[in-house]
């Protein structure tokens, strides 16, 4: 701990010294989803794709977000699930640098029992490459935004409510006042009668900004809702709304039908949906009530894709889903407002989640060095310049890296880059490569490794050199690999439902 403190010390010095002119504190609202893909909401999420948007989904507050920011056409989570995407946004780190490879529930505790005992003795023995363990916490050493930002100004109140899954250690370690403690996605599955937590994320993330505001404390607070994550639940009030909107046809090669012109027809899913949307209305309605609307940047996002291996969404037309380095694995939402942000904007640039901090620093003031190692770069520039420029990261090309098996959504180790359009796939199991123009093939249809090699090569190399030099830990051949012993193979494909699931709910996923 002392070196940490000593850490700090030096960090806080730094950062004041170089900070010239202090600008204007400014308030951050950061919104975190779950598992929600980029066609998840009621917005067009690129305007040149006509079905960038659910045909079923109803998210009247985020078409407000969107109506007063800007919306990021080519905008990514930093991993394809959970916890290390949100180690990476604490960050700005790739989750490759990290050595977040995977989420944390895989890994044993001293007495070897993993979060997800399944995933652990399913998924990393026996298969195909030997496959390290992921980190299990978010280590001490690495400094997040809030502890970034109470360096900056200490007068800074930091919060964070709903879903942390970052490992066994409290939020106040990592420097947030406020939190919901070490929780994982098992709030989200309690039932009624708040079925994913939507209110109560919401109900503390309200008082926090109402707190702060009667205080006159500048503030960072992140609300990490559950929704819209597995096990598939809404209020009964709120499924209401849905009922009546999906009309069957008769059925055809089966009892279950089809359905009229509709690609989402999920109603649950899109009352859970809905239900995450209310939450966003009441957080932009505290800012306005307030009086912080016009001093606080509001960011939304998700931390990856749209579920594939259960019946719950359609991420049509991106390919795959959650926990693929393809593009509705990591392709997201994200819409920001505030300040010098032009309403109903867009931008094409590419953006990820680790980029979030460095923006947050330029939004702040704090004109002093970000923390080593940084991958991110600001997105201040883009978005005060009608959502057109250059995004100058330590990391030039965007960076994903998926270091586990999941046999029952089709997934081995798996790494991705891109640069420009371009983006190339790594299958490390198959040592396969493959090369995507996403400007000429969103839904990465056509492999253009024999058409365009040379980029090919290129963005492997680029890829290779860049997880060699941050010291990704990377699976290796297994030479004792027996498929006649592979449990994933030879047991059901998903772990049992979770104690208590109620019948004919889906239990979670990862």
């Amino acid at each position: 701990m002392q070196l940490r403190f000593n850490r700090l010390v030096v960090l806080v010095g730094t950062v004041l010294a170089c900070a010239a002119l202090p600008a204007a504190a400014q308030n951050i609202v950061l919104i975190l989803s779950d598992d929600q893909g980029w066609t998840g909401t009621s917005v067009q999420m690129d305007a040149r794709v006509p079905n960038s948007v659910s045909d079923f989904y109803r998210t009247p507050h985020l078409e407000r977000l969107a109506a007063e920011g800007m919306t990021f056409s080519n905008a990514y989570s930093p991993a394809p699930n959970c916890s290390p995407t949100r180690m990476s946004i604490q960050t700005g780190k790739t989750a490759a640098r990290l050595g977040a490879t995977d989420i944390i529930d895989v890994v044993p505790d001293e007495e070897g029992r993993a979060g997800i005992q399944f995933f652990h003795d399913a998924m990393y023995h026996n298969k195909p490459m030997n496959v390290p363990l992921p980190i299990s916490d978010l280590a001490q050493e690495e400094v997040t935004i809030a502890e970034f930002l109470k360096a900056h100004d200490p007068n800074y109140a930091t919060g964070h409510f709903g879903k942390w899954h970052m490992g066994g250690e409290n939020p106040e370690l990592h420097g947030y006042d406020e939190h919901s403690g070490i929780t994982t996605n098992a709030p989200g599955d309690k039932g009624l009668p708040d079925p994913k937590r939507s209110g109560e994320v919401t109900d503390q993330t309200v008082r926090f900004i109402a707190e702060q505001a009667e205080a006159g404390r500048p503030f960072f607070v992140q609300a990490s809702y559950y929704a819209v994550h597995t096990p598939v639940v809404a209020k009964d009030e709120t499924l209401q709304e849905y009922k009546g909107l999906i009309t069957p046809e008769p059925p055809v090669g089966g009892p279950f039908g089809r359905f009229v012109n509709l690609r989402h027809t999920n109603a649950v899913y899109a009352a859970m949906t809905t239900e995450l949307d209310d939450g966003v209305g009441r957080i932009l309605d505290a800012l306005d009530e307030h009086g912080l609307a016009d001093s606080t940047y509001v960011i939304y996002t998700s931390d990856n894709g749209g579920e594939s291996d259960v019946p719950v969404t359609d991420n049509t037309p991106l390919a795959w889903g959650k926990t693929h380095v393809w593009e509705a694995g990591i392709r997201v939402p994200l819409f920001i407002r505030g300040p010098g942000i032009g309403g109903g904007t867009r931008s094409n640039v590419p953006a990820i989640g680790y980029d979030f901090f460095a923006t947050i620093a330029d939004w702040v003031g704090a004109s002093g060095p970000l923390p080593d190692n940084q991958d991110g770069g600001s997105l201040h520039g883009v978005l005060t310049n009608g959502g057109v420029g250059e995004v100058e990261r330590g990391t030039e090309a965007l960076i994903w890296f998926y270091g586990a098996y999941r046999n029952m959504k089709h997934v081995a180790p798996q790494t991705a880059i891109r640069r420009d359009n371009h983006k190339l796939i790594w299958e490390l199991d198959s040592d396969r490569t493959y090369l995507y123009d996403l400007d000429l093939d969103l839904s990465e249809t056509t492999d253009l490794s024999r058409y365009r090699p040379e980029v090919a090569a290129s963005l492997h190399e680029e890829l290779k050199a860049y997880l060699a030099a941050v010291g990704t830990p990377m699976p290796t051949h297994n030479p004792d690999y027996d498929p006649t012993a592979d449990r994933a193979l030879v047991s059901p494909v998903r772990p049992p439902p979770t104690p208590g699931t109620p019948p004919g709910r889906l239990a979670p996923s990862e």
